[in-house]
């Protein structure tokens, strides 16, 4: 029997990425079964069965049914629980099925008797920027001057002690919606540069935290992609282009075939790998910046950031084919 592979996403995710890594997998002789997290429990079905001697875990789209074993894989790529239950639903018995979907769907990921890249709860997990940045420094790897917090005078004292100016980040990625005649439009959070005129706004850390950062003199913008013991880096000059100073992904499409392979100092690359291995992911999407002397500054490390597009455009990496390598021949790449 070939070797089945659960695609555990959402039903608007990338359009061509998934199709991309079916066909991939299939090539290489693996059964695909794309489960649609949204589209749960509405439309598909999934479920732990322990009855007897009988001891199994299976997805089901709504056509195909896959029950996985140990020579099998899941690729956790992003979730969206329970999305297309019905809005008309009493607002707590929606909000309780999300949950009971979610915490369902997740327990089965954590309950996988077979290869997850990589399980939700470790991607939340590896996720927290505080642990990041402690364990980035802990490896020698250097970081900005970074302040985390919710008190004004904190964040007052410390951005007018950057001498070279600071940005203020989100810990969490999210979206502010405006409406805009008959639809919502998204406003992506984006990294700020910040003026003296933002001082006199910082009360506004009693109702939420930010993260202050000293801003980085920049050479170059990395962002490179760890797919099990494979690194791929891929550089941008942001400063060339207007708009995207601060922050590339204001201009993200702009930017797309302006990236290119970059090759990390061997110390650097050692650094990340031993990172990786720490906290036990298969997969990252790590940014960092050059710096004009060129000491390499560690940003974050996206658990299940986004990679895509350096397929597509730019250095065109080979991420799907690492990605379906990683899946078909986990017990030999990772055990």
């Amino acid at each position: 029997m070939s070797k089945k592979v659960v695609l555990f996403t959402y039903s608007g995710d990338a359009p061509a990425l998934v199709p991309e890594m079916a066909q991939a997998l299939q090539e290489r002789g693996a059964h695909c079964l794309r489960f649609d997290s949204d589209r749960f429990p509405m439309e598909c079905q999934a479920e732990l069965r322990q009855d007897g001697a009988d001891d199994t875990i299976s997805f089901c789209d709504g056509r195909d049914r896959v029950t996985l074993g140990p020579d099998d894989a899941v690729w956790y790529r992003r979730a969206r629980y329970a999305a297309s239950l019905p809005q008309q639903m009493d607002v707590q018995l929606r909000a309780a099925c999300i949950e009971e979907s979610k915490t369902l769907l997740r327990g089965l990921l954590a309950a996988a008797p077979c290869f997850v890249l990589d399980p939700p709860e470790l991607v939340s997990l590896c996720g927290h920027k505080p642990r990041q940045q402690r364990l980035a420094r802990e490896l020698g790897l250097a970081t900005p001057r970074t302040l985390m917090t919710n008190s004004a005078q904190d964040a007052e004292r410390f951005l007018r002690s950057c001498d070279h100016g600071a940005i203020a980040k989100m810990l969490s990625g999210f979206a502010v919606y405006a409406d805009k005649e008959d639809r919502r439009e998204e406003q992506v959070v984006f990294t700020t540069a910040l003026s003296e005129s933002h001082l006199s706004k910082l009360d506004g850390l009693r109702y939420c935290p930010m993260v202050f950062q000293e801003r980085i003199q920049k050479r170059l913008e990395l962002r490179i992609t760890v797919i099990g013991r494979r690194m791929f880096a891929a550089a941008v000059d942001s400063q060339a282009t207007p708009g995207a100073e601060v922050d590339w992904r204001e201009r993200g499409v702009t930017l797309i075939n302006a990236w290119v392979p970059y090759t990390l100092p061997a110390e650097i690359e050692a650094k990340l790998q031993v990172y990786m291995d720490r906290i036990g992911m298969q997969y990252s999407a790590i940014d960092m910046i050059v710096e004009p002397d060129g000491r390499h500054v560690f940003l974050e490390a996206n658990p299940a950031g986004e990679f895509f597009w350096l397929q597509l455009g730019g250095p065109r990496f080979p991420f799907v084919d690492a990605l379906a390598d990683a899946l078909v021949r986990a017990q030999q790449l990772f055990s």
